[in-house]
């Protein structure tokens, strides 16, 4: 070490100043450094050359026979793996800084010179790295012009433990959500009654409703790790942050998150059906289920009742009929998938409506239901006939005419209402029917209104006119009911001499 001098006694040896006294002095000056004959090893500029310093094997017996000089109670190895992998930082050692002690050398043999004193005429530059052993961290700096080294203690090592979380990064609602705790051990000293704690986000919990955990590691030697494992279940899809943390019972303490995105698949069911058919018709409805959830749906399954009065005739693949249920089990459905299934319904007797009321339920998503509803209609048919009994007809002599409506349709003809038209040639003589004469003035014949005809249902008319004027006499008749939008009109020629 150049220029290392006692504090009492110094002789100056050109720019080396030499120490007086033993090297177990108990404090020393050091005013100049790097010196030959006292340097612990050539000087060093980069932290590579440092590293060579501590992993040349010529040196090695040097710094342990430094380090036992010392009475130092860590491991020698400890500290050359930390020069060989350590972050080395650069620093300056200000003047009057008191190093416990300073490798140097004495007639080539390694020396351990206690309690020395930075009193150089400005700062130094040096390396520093640090390091564990047996229990204690050490740092260890080495001035540049002389290699010449020192190790700090800095106190027992504190314990330390690692928390790793692992949880899927997507996760179903209806399937439990995996989680991975590893605590380790990644200090120099065991660390005892390790225990990890986590509560969970609002939404999470364990299968017996819990929403925090609290699980005894136990102690855990140096390099030693523990995995635990537990399943957690979402209430609702959306994205969840879960942090865990391990502490031990000499304080130390650690934490770790993970993130999960939990998916749901969501069902509806559009429920197609032709607003109206016609009697005799066959009714086709199809139910589509679509999949508006961001996750698959492994089993649903689609069920429609059949209506009252319906008589199934056939379904697309798939569809079961049974208890007045048909059912059609699907594949999977993925996100924004939809399926089409569809039922045929025969022909229903009578005129009304038929509701349908499907319904749709998966082994995750929630069910949902619609409904349709399809009106049977008849189709409207009236005949009107109209016969006089006597044609010719001699002029003075009366003549009746008989007025027929005959329902043909599917359907009741409602509020018909009959109205007969005379010409001039003809004046009204009486009338009989179905329903009587309201109104008959100004050859003009009005009947009260026949309330409903029901298919194939007739009714009756007869009116009964004389001969006025020899004429081609044409007897007008018309029938208005609620289903014609116009009168249905009928004419009858009566030859009059």
């Amino acid at each position: 070490m150049k220029g290392l001098m006692h504090s009492s006694v110094g002789i100056a040896l050109g720019l080396l100043l030499l120490l007086s006294g033993t090297v177990h002095a108990r404090q020393h000056r050091a005013t100049r450094l790097g010196h030959p004959a006292t340097r612990f090893a050539p000087y060093i500029d980069t932290t590579e050359e440092l590293r060579s310093r501590f992993r040349d094997p010529k040196l090695k017996p040097d710094f342990a026979n430094i380090l036992r000089q010392m009475n130092w109670p860590g491991d020698p190895e400890d500290m050359h793996r930390a020069a060989a992998t350590a972050e080395v930082i650069e620093i300056k050692l200000p003047v009057g800084t008191v190093m416990p002690f300073m490798s140097s050398r004495e007639n080539g043999r390694p020396v351990a010179l206690r309690e020395v004193v930075w009193a150089g005429d400005e700062p130094v530059g040096a390396y520093e790295f640090f390091f564990s052993s047996r229990g204690r961290r050490y740092r260890c700096v080495t001035p540049k012009p002389c290699s010449n080294f020192y190790v700090e203690d800095l106190g027992p090592e504190p314990p330390k433990i690692q928390v790793k979380k692992s949880a899927p990064a997507e996760a179903s609602l209806c399937d439990p959500i995996e989680m991975t705790i590893t605590v380790h051990n990644n200090g120099e000293v065991p660390v005892t009654q390790v225990h990890i704690l986590d509560t969970f986000p609002a939404g999470l919990r364990l299968h017996d409703g819990r929403t925090s955990l609290d699980m005894d590691a136990g102690p855990l030697k140096p390099g030693e790790a523990r995995e635990l494992k537990f399943s957690l279940f979402a209430s609702a899809a959306g994205t969840y942050v879960n942090e865990g943390r391990a502490v031990s019972a000499e304080g130390a303490t650690a934490t770790a998150s993970a993130t999960t995105v939990v998916r749901a698949p969501a069902l509806a069911v559009d429920c197609a059906a032709p607003e109206f058919v016609l009697l005799g018709r066959p009714i086709e409805v199809c139910l589509t289920v679509r999949n508006t959830g961001d996750a698959p749906e492994a089993k649903p399954t689609i069920t429609l009742p059949v209506p009252a009065g319906a008589t199934l005739v056939s379904t697309t693949e798939g569809g079961v009929a049974t208890g007045g249920l048909i059912q059609w089990e699907l594949p999977v459905l993925a996100p924004g998938a939809s399926q089409k299934v569809c039922a045929v319904f025969g022909p229903i007797p009578n005129p009304g409506s038929l509701a349908f009321a499907p319904s749709v339920r998966g082994s995750c998503a929630p069910p949902a239901s619609s409904a349709c509803t399809t009106a049977i209609r008849g189709v409207p048919g009236i005949l009107l006939e109209v016969v006089d009994l006597v044609d010719p007809v001699e002029v003075n002599q009366e003549v009746t005419y008989v007025i027929t409506a005959t329902n043909q349709g599917s359907i009741t003809g409602t509020n018909l209402r009959l109205l007969c038209l005379l010409p001039p040639a003809q004046e009204f003589v009486s009338a009989t029917g179905a329903t009587m004469v309201a109104d008959a003035q100004d050859r003009s014949i009005r009947f009260a209104p026949l309330p409903s005809l029901g298919p194939k249902d007739v009714a009756t008319w007869e009116v009964k006119i004389r001969a006025v004027q020899p004429a081609d006499a044409r007897f007008h008749t018309e029938l208005t009911t609620d289903q014609f939008d116009r009168p249905i009109i009928e004419m009858e020629s009566t030859h009059q001499y």
